[in-house]
């Protein structure tokens, strides 16, 4: 199928006027003045705008039913679960009908609750269909932990009441101790030694600038030798900036309305984007502190990092290429280029400068999953 004369936003560069081809489930053709092949269905865009398929790089989509009853996605056992994988929990219908395809949101990090200090490893799939292994673009993505107040809640009466005792199970964790049963030891092992090496990212949830540092002042080695590390929901990650820049470490925006987080934590939108503009990589998520959030937070918090200053490219960039880099999915989404998974939305309007911009159709792999006026 081939698109013509569209606004196309590539997620390195916006060429008015131009071409998508789509074969097979992949951008085959990316340019101006494509010309139809035999038989070869063709839609013209003109006056309509094209995105890369947005990612939400943190949620508990699909880990968790419609009424919030079934929540998969918190291990309430032990505090340090590194071995558990929450593709396991993830329910593709339950996914599919948060209907995150219909604000242009195709992909999503699936992950581990905010219990544990370590929960268990990241889901990278996309937000619609029935099959969870054609809808997983990637597992084992990353490996969730946490260092915040819910842990304490959790496991305080016997194992960490406190955020010196989360600390102390995080760096006992990380040397990659002997656990028992020999599938949890080889899985703690390969999980552990991912993250080590740099293969897959540490995420850790954190909401503070305290708790932040005193996760990066533990792990200071670590980082020295090559850890990725990311805090996500990261209300404070400005108050800790110098910290953060001095780790690399990056960034993932939690959902700011939730029980009022944003005054809570007294988010200051303009500082955050100040240290987006100083080089640290930030990644827009849906993810709080124990529940799911609308689709439409997802573009509060891009407005709200609007109105503190961030600019239409490097806010693109929060919504697509940042999150696939971190879980190094880059090679098929987070961009619209030959060879990429055809993960596209096309709207009226630009989503990333006009409340009003409405989304007109979104594509999966090539294939139509939402289309405005459309009965479902």
């Amino acid at each position: 199928m081939l698109f013509r004369n569209a606004l196309v936003h590539t997620g390195t560069e916006t060429i008015p006027d131009c071409d998508i081809r789509i074969e097979e489930g992949k951008i085959a053709e990316l340019g101006k003045g494509l010309e139809p092949k035999s038989g070869e269905a063709s839609v013209d865009l003109s006056g309509k705008q094209v995105f890369p398929g947005f990612i939400d790089a943190g949620d508990y989509a699909g880990a968790t039913d419609m009424a919030y009853e079934a929540k998969d996605f918190n291990e309430n056992s032990n505090p340090v679960v590194p071995h558990l994988d929450i593709w396991h929990s993830i329910d593709p219908d339950e996914l599919t009908r948060q209907e995150l395809y219909m604000s242009g949101i195709t992909s999503v990090a699936v992950s581990p609750g905010g219990n544990c200090v370590l929960g268990g490893t990241v889901a990278v799939v996309k937000t619609y269909g029935k099959n969870l292994h054609r809808m997983t673009v990637k597992r084992d993505a990353a490996l969730k932990g946490s260092v915040t107040k819910e842990v304490s809640r959790v496991f305080g009466a016997r194992w960490a009441k406190t955020r010196m005792a989360m600390i102390q199970l995080l760096k006992e964790a990380l040397q990659q101790g002997n656990y028992e049963g020999s599938y949890r030891y080889r899985r703690t092992q390969e999980v552990i030694g991912s993250v080590l090496k740099g293969k897959i990212p540490l995420i850790i949830e954190a909401e503070t600038a305290a708790e932040m540092e005193s996760v990066m002042d533990a792990l200071k080695d670590l980082v020295e030798s090559g850890i990725r590390l990311a805090f996500v929901v990261a209300f404070q990650a400005d108050r800790a900036g110098e910290a953060i820049k001095k780790a690399n470490a990056q960034v993932i925006l939690g959902e700011f309305t939730h029980y009022t987080s944003m005054m809570r934590n007294e988010a200051n939108f303009a500082a955050l984007v100040q240290l987006a503009k100083d080089g640290v990589p930030f990644s827009i998520a849906l993810l709080s502190e124990d529940s799911i959030c609308g689709r439409e937070c997802y573009f509060w918090t891009a407005a709200k990092l609007r109105q503190g200053g961030v600019d239409e490219k490097l806010l693109l960039d929060m919504m697509c290429g940042n999150p696939a880099r971190l879980f190094g999915v880059d090679d098929r989404i987070g961009a619209l280029a030959p060879g990429l998974d055809a993960d596209f939305v096309i709207f009226e309007g630009n989503p990333l400068t006009q409340v009003e911009a409405r989304v007109l159709e979104t594509f999966i792999e090539g294939r139509s999953v939402y289309k405005a006026g459309r009965e479902e």
